[in-house]
């Protein structure tokens, strides 16, 4: 057995601490950590979303130009790829009324692809750790008080 020279001074204190971190990293503040995260990179997709030149009509309703910079873009989590109390996971799609979305970041046949999803998250994913880094923290910090 390895023998440590570590010494405990205050071992009540260290249980304290250590009791009340489950409450730090809670379904909540898992949710809420990664959430911060998916909401920098879904600011950068709605900048960097190209807006259409001209109104069109689909199903009766008149569509104007930025629905998809507007409104088009959306997160949810993803129940699926999530674990509870371990892993927190959101995806960045379109909604259904922009679902031309995918047509305009892969391009067609006919028209190159205008990717604005993927370089958000390319340019944004540091800022995103840290967000979700950010949140972990101040969620210890007051399980801790």
């Amino acid at each position: 057995m390895a023998r440590s020279g570590m010494t405990i001074r205050n071992p009540e204190e260290l249980t304290r601490v250590l009791l009340q971190l489950p409450a730090a990293v809670s379904e909540s503040a898992l949710r809420q950590a990664s959430a911060a995260g998916a909401r920098i990179v879904l600011e950068e997709a709605r900048l960097r979303a190209p807006v259409g030149t001209k109104r069109y009509i689909r199903k009766g309703k008149p569509h104007i130009p930025g629905l998809l910079k507007r409104e088009g873009i959306l997160m949810f989590y993803r129940e699926e790829d999530s674990l509870t109390g371990v892993r927190s996971t959101y995806g960045i799609t379109w909604s259904k009324d922009a679902f031309y979305g995918r047509f305009v970041e892969h391009g067609t046949s006919r028209m190159p692809a205008q990717p604005h999803l993927r370089p958000a998250y390319d340019a944004r994913r540091t800022a995103a750790a840290e967000a979700v880094a950010a949140v972990i923290q101040e969620k210890v910090r007051e399980a801790t008080r």
